[in-house]
């Protein structure tokens, strides 16, 4: 069976000038995955999630990846959203959480 690479992306680190529109009126993120230097780290995430901010000067992480065989870690996504911290405020992002 195949591979692929899962993991998570945090939606509440993406500064919302950076999502755009596409020639077609769709929300758009344009992201990097980035191999991990040291290879594997304690988790087994291989790679990372980051969006290169221009006007901060640098990239912003969102998460990680590993490796996976297809059919596998699918337990690893809640089945419901967690639910909030106070004090957060998601009403900037461009979709319900």
């Amino acid at each position: 069976m195949g591979h692929k690479l899962r993991g998570m992306l945090n939606l509440t680190k993406i500064p919302k000038r950076l999502i755009t529109e596409n020639k077609n009126g769709d929300k758009v993120l344009w992201l990097d995955i980035v191999p991990n230097r040291g290879g594997a780290d304690q988790y087994g995430n291989t790679h990372s999630i980051q969006i290169y901010d221009k006007e901060a000067g640098k990239a912003v992480y969102l998460g990680n990846l590993k490796d996976v065989e297809f059919g596998q870690g699918a337990g690893n996504a809640p089945a419901s959203p967690a639910p909030q911290a106070s004090g957060t405020d998601d009403s900037d992002l461009p979709f319900p959480l």
